[in-house]
């Protein structure tokens, strides 16, 4: 081996170690960047989450989230949208298929659910695309979550509830979802909400047990 040649070998392996390094400082602050969105949501709603704010949370500047997002709040703020949406779906999947059973219980995902920052991030935005057309147009597909047959799969499997009985029960435990988590940013009790949660599903089980008992 040459000298020359060497010294092109050194310098290839330090532009690839520069590289793989931008390459990880990329990635950790296009995460920091994801995560200090819904904080900032979660803390500030829709309106206050600048993105002068979530540059300053997420420790980067303004210039940071127009590399990886784009020039407009809309473009992170449907970003990470989207990545919660597909996150949750195929972690459902990956239990789901791997098992071939419901992978949670619906009482204990409800509990979950209110209290996750990312569940109100999510009735922060659907709540604000009805007023912007841009972010609607971004995120409304996401938001709309018509596939009953998937949903049937978060109930237990002895309901023989009919499509406009099980719709009815899916858009109410949906509303008391977006009600606790509204209710739980303002007053954190998770003790008084968990019961809440409780009865709710007590008074649905006897309810369902009516339906099916007269059917």
């Amino acid at each position: 081996m040459t000298f020359r040649v060497a010294i092109r070998r050194v310098e290839e392996s330090k532009e690839q170690f520069l590289r793989d390094r931008n390459d990880k400082r990329s990635a950790e602050t296009f995460g920091r960047l994801m995560r200090a969105t819904v904080e900032e949501v979660f803390a500030h709603g829709y309106a206050g989450a600048t993105m002068t704010r979530i540059a300053r949370r997420a420790g980067v500047t303004r210039g940071a989230i127009q590399h990886h997002f784009g020039d407009r709040r809309v473009d992170i703020v449907a970003r990470v949208t989207e990545d919660i949406i597909a996150r949750r779906q195929r972690a459902y999947e990956t239990v789901y298929a791997s098992t071939g059973a419901m992978p949670i219980d619906p009482r204990a995902a409800m509990k979950a659910a209110y209290r996750d920052p990312e569940t109100w991030f999510l009735i922060e935005v659907w709540i604000a695309a009805r007023a912007d057309p841009d972010l609607h147009e971004r995120v409304n597909a996401l938001l709309s979550t018509g596939n009953d047959q998937r949903d049937r799969e978060f109930f237990p499997t002895r309901m023989t509830l009919d499509s406009e009985e099980f719709r009815t029960l899916k858009y109410l435990l949906r509303s008391l979802t977006r009600g606790l988590a509204l209710e739980y940013s303002r007053k954190p009790d998770d003790r008084l909400f968990d019961a809440v949660v409780d009865l709710a599903f007590d008074v649905l089980g006897r309810s369902i047990d009516g339906i099916e008992a007269a059917s």
